[in-house]
């Protein structure tokens, strides 16, 4: 494992080697080097353990052996003004630390996380702490409280203020928003251990366990444990430090807060790295694409059981079934409250979807049976990410309905082929994020994955690459290896299958008339061989190709042959033909394409691709289909029957709007996946501008367009934790902005849900991104890329889009639509 230079330049890498790791679980103690990166734990090896820890150039290494490394400390004693000084408490190898109201903002050397006061509420609400509060004041009690909770508070400190009453309301609130309910809190006096404790459970009872009440054992960078991804809050020590009966830690030599040292050699540095820990929201108060909902914290809540019944109405048994796998049911209990699943048109649209969760039993609405089934995922959501199983769902009404129709995701699965199943496991994370389009980029000049009937060779031969490109730019290589796949037709009929049922439609696209190296491998004679010769075998790099297919009646038999193939396979309503980065060069240099041109009836090189576009938009709608094209068709008249990707910006969504052409928004500086996720050195393979989670936040899709979709282009994505990478968890933001439309709201509503978000992959095995950037398993050290400022970028797209508001009957120029 090799550790990040650009991090170690700027201190922030640390290797502890053979150390004594005491994990926190309570588990036995082991001999391991522990590396940390930033503000995490990113690699832990055992002694023997295969791809060693190297540390780079000025990392600090510090030599473990004979003491423990343990997860921070957790005190649960709300700290008052006058209490343990801080540095105190860093000596005692507390990282985190609750503190009430008063105690939160200044910066500190450790973490803090906020409980609420009782005591500071009924000052707030009733002007003094000693009387009983009324039915109003309870109320208003309840409201702040709530405030508080979803502000990120983790809990309430009760004191000995309030009646019974009060209590109870107050701990119901508490309870509903998943909070630690801390009654009687001894704010003076520290937490002591027992010496009859073992060192693993002492650290147990001082790290995981009040992490786990508190909450921070869950999510992306959990505390309270020692393990890959974990924050780096840890305590060296010596092993004795637990011995003495009572006593407070002594023998700390070591303290980390977000992998800063705050105290080196038993001496307090004066680094304040810790901030104050917001608490995320319970999964139900979560939900990603954002859920309108209304909850009645008073009610009593519904308790999902391995014997809970799904109950569904006739035509709706699929749906019940996927729902009883999500959730993990088992042989339904006909004694306990059960889940209805209906159609019911006041709802709304098709689409649209209400929940009403009570203790006797949960009622799923929909417009349509697909509205039933967005409801029965946001129904997943409310529950546990890591088990559904137990979740105590609140009483209260969830309800949704999406801006659009199209929300969806392009994958290229050209480039790089995927399997069957793993394009099965990206239906299932599409429909788990309301998006119903799969578009497919089936075809391109490094493969052909797709059968047509009398062309056997684009499989046996255009489905193969022997070779493929590293990196990009002019430091790319060619590495040998045989890369090849194609899906059979009943393969494509199956998925088309299995989509239908979770309302995702799978939409193919084969690329013509360029972007063919792969077609003309199999058959050279559809190629302008006059003026290039006949390609080897299927291109082994990336960028865009002049190769295109020759203006002859055989290269429209074979194009009309692929989409019959597409409309045979595929039941979608859409049939993408591809349109772009088409070069017009070998046809201006072929003696026998100007013949043809001549004998057309074309002027120009230019009016070689219009041609060939209306050629095949006609015989897709003679399939009673509609064509799909990229936006460079705009740069000619485009014919009836056609649904635009507006690839280039606003200006060509402009475009296609003015003229009344159907269109779906997928910018590229807010939608292209395979574009690097921010400008650092330690991002795999940087092509293209950054694009951050929360610049993807910022989509737009104009009114009048048919919807939105994310783009991943794959050729520097060739495996299916590489794609996990780019997809998540960008797209969760997209698909979030496809949902509900209109403008972008501040992005920090998301940010304060996507924790929650971030479990739910996890749990899915998706291998997303960290927030804090790429793993050392996700970098790829030393491999070239391309990288772009979003300047350079967006005056590339400007070039591009020039004059494009004047329809012309030119071709486009070549410049990026399906790769950089």
């Amino acid at each position: 494992m090799l550790l990040s230079s650009v991090l170690a330049a700027s201190g922030q890498v640390r290797v502890f080697r053979a150390a004594t790791v005491v994990d926190g679980t309570g588990a036995p103690r082991y001999l391991a080097d522990v590396a940390v990166e930033g503000a995490r734990i990113v690699g832990i090896r055992r002694p023997g353990d295969a791809d060693p820890i190297e540390a780079p150039e000025r990392a600090v290494e510090t030599d473990a052996a004979g003491l423990v490394l343990a997860p921070g400390f957790i005190d649960l004693s709300l700290q008052p003004a006058d209490g343990v000084a801080p540095d105190e408490r860093i000596r005692r190898g507390v990282t985190t630390a609750t503190v009430g109201a008063h105690g939160a903002g200044a910066p500190s050397a450790g973490n803090t996380v906020m409980l609420v006061r009782l005591g500071d509420l009924r000052r707030r609400a009733l002007g003094a702490v000693e009387r009983p509060a009324t039915a109003a004041e309870i109320t208003e009690l309840q409201r702040m409280l709530g405030e508080e909770l979803d502000g990120g508070a983790a809990g309430l400190a009760s004191g000995t203020q309030a009646d019974a009453a009060e209590l109870e309301a107050l701990r119901r609130v508490v309870a509903e928003r998943g909070g630690l309910w801390a009654p009687d809190v001894d704010e003076s006096e520290p937490v002591e251990l027992r010496s009859s404790l073992t060192l693993e459970e002492a650290v147990h009872r001082r790290s995981r366990i009040p992490a786990e009440r508190l909450g921070l054992h869950l999510g992306d960078t959990p505390r309270g444990v020692i393990r890959e991804g974990a924050a780096a809050d840890l305590v060296l020590l010596d092993p004795e430090t637990f011995d003495d009966r009572g006593a407070a830690p002594t023998g700390i030599r070591e303290v980390l807060v977000s992998g800063v040292p705050v105290l080196t050699a038993g001496e307090t540095t004066g680094a304040t790295p810790g901030r104050a820990l917001r608490m995320p929201p319970p999964p139900h108060r979560a939900t990603v694409p954002r859920t309108a909902h209304e909850i009645d914290s008073d009610a009593a809540p519904f308790v999902l059981h391995a014997g809970t019944a799904v109950h569904p109405q006739d035509g709706l048994q699929g749906i019940a079934g996927l729902l009883r796998d999500a959730l993990g049911l088992g042989e339904a209990d006909a004694a306990l409250p059960a889940i209805a699943l209906r159609v019911d048109s006041a709802v709304g649209g098709p689409e649209a979807f209400r929940i009403r969760v009570g203790a006797s039993g949960i009622d799923v609405a929909g417009g349509s049976a697909e509205g039933v089934f967005r409801g029965t995922t946001v129904l997943r959501q409310l529950c546990d990410p890591e088990r559904a199983v137990g979740s105590r769902l609140p009483a209260g009404t969830w309800w949704g309905e999406p801006a659009f129709g199209w929300r969806g995701l392009m994958l290229d699965v050209a480039r790089h082929f995927r399997p069957v199943d793993e394009v099965r496991r990206m239906i299932d994370l599409l429909a788990a994020h309301h998006l119903n389009v799969l578009h497919l980029h089936l075809s391109d000049d490094q493969g052909w994955r797709f059968e047509v009937p009398g062309y056997p060779r684009l499989t046996e031969v255009g489905a193969v690459r022997q070779a493929t490109q590293l990196g990009h730019g002019p430091l790319a290589t060619v590495e040998p290896g045989v890369h090849e796949g194609f899906y059979r037709a009943e393969e494509i009929r199956g998925l088309v299958a299995y989509a239908a049922e979770r309302f995702v439609t799978v939409v193919p696209e084969v690329e013509l008339p360029g972007h063919v190296q792969a077609a003309l491998a199999a058959y050279p004679e559809l190629g302008n061989t006059d003026v290039s010769g006949s390609p080897e075998g299927a291109w082994e790099r990336f960028g865009v190709n002049r190769r295109v297919l020759a203006p002859t009646e055989a290269s429209l038999a074979f194009g009309r042959a692929a989409i019959d193939a597409l409309c045979e396979q595929f039941d979608a309503e859409w049939i993408g033909i591809g349109g772009d980065e088409v070069p017009t060069d070998e046809w201006a240099a072929s003696p026998a394409a100007h013949e043809r041109m001549r004998e057309l009836g074309l002027s120009s090189p230019e009016e070689v691709q219009p041609w060939f576009t209306r050629a095949f938009v006609a015989h897709v709608r003679s399939h009673g289909r509609t064509a799909l094209a990229w936006d460079e068709v705009l740069a000619g008249d485009v014919p009836e029957g056609v649904r635009v990707l507006a690839w280039r910006g606003p200006v060509a969504m402009a475009e296609a709007l003015r003229r009344d052409i159907p269109v779906v928004a997928c910018p590229d500086l807010e939608v292209y996946l395979d574009y690097p996720q921010s400008d650092s050195e330690d991002e795999p393979i940087r092509v293209g501008p950054p694009l951050p989670i929360e610049r993807a936040y910022t989509l737009r899709v104009p009114d009048g367009a048919e919807g939105g979709q994310a783009n991943v282009w794959s050729e520097h994505l060739p495996t299916r934790d590489r794609v996990d990478f780019a997809v998540f968890p960008r797209l969760c933001a997209i698909a979030e902005r496809l949902w509900e439309g209109g403008e972008a709201p501040s992005v920090d509503g998301f940010a304060q849900r996507l924790p929650v978000q971030l479990r739910r992959l996890a749990a899915a095995g998706v291998q997303y991104r960290p927030l804090d950037g790429p793993t050392p398993a996700q970098r790829r050290p030393g491999v070239p890329g391309k990288p772009l400022t979003l300047a350079q970028r967006e005056a590339i797209v400007a070039d591009l889009v020039a004059g494009l508001s004047t329809p012309r009957a030119g071709g486009p120029a070549a410049g990026g639509g399906g790769s950089e």
